[in-house]
């Protein structure tokens, strides 16, 4: 079975982040889409891994205390080259003093704070992506790679979840493009209702087979194709069935789904 994609479906190619490219321009910037990298404040996994995605950053955007993250992280010149941030923002109740210094005086790194304590470092830091993406020529069309949402403290990374789905419902901290919370393990992201095409070449050196489909929101009727297990209509709810630990059968997956649900799909923690 293959889904009747054709007419309208969301596309989504996370494949960018196996992708090698050059930070802040460059010719080999254009080969994948432009997108921004949040660092939240949690211990970094994979300084491999971070320092790699970042060279293909259009933006880089420090989450409050992500700053001290990385100031303390062991890391070669070249490296910290790479992982400077554009902007470190938030309400500074972690951030150390030492590292907002080092970072502003070393890369002309902007320092925002954002007082408002009704909104999360994630979201804040969404604001200046945002803020980039009008200031640069009206960027549209701008993913997110998000490092610390996902792992650490249990509540937190409910937390980052849940305002996955309020992203859009306040106009001056919403963010018009696609999001990624990335650990070493995993990469989840929230699909749209409707049709979702998703890429997920397992020889990339990006994934592994294992897949999660998620109704967090609420209960969901899912259609999928591609899986080893796929999903006729099927309804999906806590406390009932969840496709969880389902394996990637083909280059390209299809999802069909009546509400939004977050699909995880698992990394290579060797390669990421």
């Amino acid at each position: 079975m293959t889904l009747d994609y054709g007419a309208h479906a969301t596309h989504w190619d996370p494949t960018f982040l196996t992708s090698k490219g050059t930070k802040n321009g460059g010719e080999e910037q254009t080969e994948h889409p432009v997108y921004c990298v949040i660092i939240l404040n949690q211990p970094i996994e994979s300084k491999r891994q971070i320092v790699n995605v970042c060279n293909g950053a259009w933006r880089i955007v420090y989450a409050d205390g992500g700053a001290n993250q990385i100031f303390h992280t062991a890391k070669t010149d070249d490296e910290e080259k790479v992982l400077a941030p554009d902007v470190i923002c938030g309400d500074f109740d972690s951030l150390e003093d030492e590292a907002a210094d080092y970072f502003a005086i070393k890369y002309d790194t902007a320092i925002v704070k954002d007082g408002n304590q009704n909104k999360t470092d994630l979201q804040k830091s969404l604001r200046q992506a945002k803020n980039f993406a009008s200031s640069d020529g009206g960027i549209n069309d701008v993913s997110t790679v998000v490092f610390g949402g996902i792992g650490g403290r249990f509540d937190h990374g409910l937390s980052q979840l849940h305002h996955l789905f309020q992203e859009n419902v306040d106009a001056e901290y919403a963010f018009p493009g696609r999001i990624y919370l990335v650990n070493t393990e995993s990469i989840c992201f929230l699909l749209d209702k409707g049709l979702n095409h998703i890429k997920t070449p397992l020889g990339s050196g990006l994934f592994r087979r294992s897949v999660g489909i998620i109704p967090l929101g609420r209960p969901s009727l899912v259609t999928t194709d591609g899986l080893e297990w796929n999903l006729t209509r099927q309804v999906t709810e806590f406390g009932g069935l969840m496709s969880t630990s389902n394996h990637i059968k083909r280059e390209w997956i299809e999802i069909d789904t009546s509400e939004r649900v977050l699909l995880t799909i698992e990394l290579d923690p060797i390669k990421a």
